[in-house]
This record gives structure tokens, C-alpha cells and sequence, in this order.
């Protein structure tokens, strides 16, 4: 796993790391390339972020 936020900080944080930037779901989804609904989908923890994911999360939210 990657070194960074998500060694300490759960997906399940997500939403309140993407508001506290001020970001919206349709930034956050433009800005890893995905659609909404992948977004989504990793925001409610229906899916586990790929690795690429996760270091595209890392990078957005340690800015």
C-alpha cells in the first residue's frame, strides 16, 4: 500500500475529506479520471480503490 493519508485515514473518511477541501463528487471523479458513480461507489465503500486510485487520493487530499 501506498505511503500517505491512507495509512492513517479509512475510505470511509472520504466524504469528509472531499468536503473539508471544498471539492464536489463530479471534481474529485474528474480529477482521478473515473465516472461519478465509480466515485461513489468507492465514497460508500461499495468498492476497494485500485492502487492508482488510492495514489491519486493520496495526492488530492495531502495538497
Amino acid at each position: 500500500m501506498t505511503k500517505g493519508i491512507y495509512n492513517t485515514v479509512v475510505l470511509e473518511d472520504l466524504q469528509a475529506m472531499r468536503q473539508a477541501k471544498g471539492y464536489s463528487i463530479h471534481m474529485v471523479a474528474e480529477m482521478l479520471n473515473i465516472s461519478v458513480d465509480s466515485y461513489l461507489e468507492l465514497e460508500y465503500s461499495v468498492r476497494e480503490a485500485s492502487d492508482q486510485e488510492m495514489n491519486m487520493l493520496d495526492r488530492i487530499f495531502s495538497e
